[in-house]
């Protein structure tokens, strides 16, 4: 065995120090893509495309797009700085499965008055809706900073025992709810330029001026380092929807305590999973497997779950077997509780596009300092903005959402991912919003299949 270490990210400004046209993913790409048809080592195929880089680009082109073979794209990887994008376009980016990204916390980050004016407001003509914008922004970051003095000063007397830093987190996570999501942030994304061009589709279809900014200044570098690896990048006729017209359904929203609704779970769960970890570990086919299975008594079954959970540690994760088993749900958040959700992005997520502007959630410290009406009258004065601005541009209106505004999601998870996802957000240490969703959709787990959620719960939860 060798094993060589062919690459690696480096900053950028290292890479231009070299001052030399084969410092570009494409030769790695190209590279790779001809082992699987070349008798030459890997390190002959890196050394031949490094000295012929025309010759790598015009292999990639052909493997990548006329072949299909489009995962050779994938050994191309880029490390961006995104800056000053808004909260609402942070949708689109991190909704991308297989890229990662780091972005600015609203919890532990006091944010300063920045916000994005879309560019469909610059028209002369859009003056005047322009400045009530303008004026609308101010307010909520201005009530955003009276907030967080009137927490502090609520949880220094209600929690004297935690640190400073502890106390402003606390008051950060709850003031953000009143942020709308035109809120400037920054984010790292690194991304596989497979991934890329697919995000770059989903930029050029969608209707913002921000979008269309944000994709000619990633596609631009992109298309200088390596022209070969990414190649359509337009929007195109296919959209995969459908419009509602006459087929629109009126609004039937859970009730104040609901937050989860069970649409679908894998039927005789527990079984299941035994049965495949048989299977795993015999010869048999699994139809017998499970009859096997489901010829042990309740006892004989515990005792197999017992030695499935022994020594269980919270950053253990758990067998693929568990993978067999897909929930969907129902859910309502927050904006704010969105933001974090969607960060489980393996699972599948159905985001309504056009939520209600009048239902929201309002955190319930910012009764207890007396601000619930100051947050009512924004929310209300919000409202009536997002109504003058359809005028404008119909697609600008979310930027004047809040975090505190509701949205329905659809989300169907395996149970291994729910397993992550509960580590994280029932801790003890999560959010308040998320770490309540997280319960929530563990009650439901914990009635159909108990024997597999036997160790569901934060990793709080865990420790001796």
């Amino acid at each position: 065995m060798k094993v060589s270490l062919a690459g690696y990210n480096i900053d950028s400004s290292l890479i231009q120090q070299l001052d030399t046209p084969t410092a570009t993913p494409e030769v790695i790409s190209a590279a790779y893509a001809r082992i699987s048809r070349s008798p030459l080592s890997v390190t002959e195929l890196r050394q031949e495309a490094l000295q012929e880089l025309a010759k790598a680009r015009r292999s990639n082109s052909k493997i990548i797009f006329e072949l299909g073979h489009a995962s050779v794209a994938e050994h191309a990887v880029f490390n961006f700085d995104i800056i000053g994008i808004s909260r609402l376009l942070t949708d689109i980016l991190e909704t991308i499965r297989l890229a990662s990204f780091t972005e600015k916390s609203q919890r532990y980050v006091t944010f300063s008055q920045d916000y994005v004016i879309p560019g469909e407001l610059e028209d002369p003509a859009h003056l005047n809706k322009k400045a009530l914008y303008g004026l609308a922004m101010k307010a909520l970051f201005a009530e955003y900073q009276a907030s967080i003095a009137a927490l502090l000063r609520f949880y220094s007397k209600e929690f004297p025992e935690l640190s400073d830093t502890e106390r402003e987190c606390l008051a950060k996570e709850d003031a953000r709810y009143i942020l709308p999501l035109a809120t400037k942030t920054q984010l790292g994304m690194t991304i596989n330029a497979r991934s890329l061009e697919n995000l770059l589709q989903r930029l050029a279809a969608n209707p913002l001026q921000e979008a269309a900014d944000l994709r000619a200044q990633l596609l631009e570098p992109v298309s200088q380092v390596c022209p070969s690896l990414v190649r359509y990048t337009e929007k195109d006729a296919f959209t995969g929807t459908f419009k509602p017209g006459v087929l629109r359904v009126s609004r039937d929203d859970f009730d104040e305590v609901e937050c989860v609704r069970a649409l679908n779970v894998t039927t005789d769960t527990d079984d299941l999973i035994l049965a495949a970890l048989l299977f795993e570990q015999t010869q048999g086919d699994y139809q017998r497997c499970r009859d096997k299975i489901a010829g042990l008594d309740f006892d004989a079954k515990q005792a197999l779950w017992q030695k499935i959970f022994a020594n269980i540690q919270p950053w253990h994760k758990m067998p693929r077997a568990f993978e067999l088993v897909d929930v969907t749900f129902e859910l309502r958040m927050s904006e704010s509780c969105w933001a974090q959700f969607k960060r489980h992005r393996m699972g599948t997520m159905i985001k309504q596009k056009n939520p209600s502007d009048d239902i929201y959630i309002m955190p319930s410290a910012i009764h207890d300092i007396g601000r619930a009406k100051q947050w009512d009258d924004l929310i209300v004065k919000q409202e009536k903005l997002r109504d003058s601005l359809r005028i404008v541009h119909p697609n600008i209106k979310p930027y004047t959402r809040l975090n505190a505004n509701k949205v329905k999601v659809i989300a169907k998870m395996n149970l291994r991912e729910l397993y992550h996802f509960v580590r994280l957000r029932s801790d003890a240490h999560a959010q308040w919003e998320i770490r309540h969703l997280s319960h929530s959709i563990t009650d439901h787990l914990h009635v159909f299949c108990p024997h597999a959620t036997a160790f569901l719960c934060g990793k709080s939860e865990m420790r001796p």
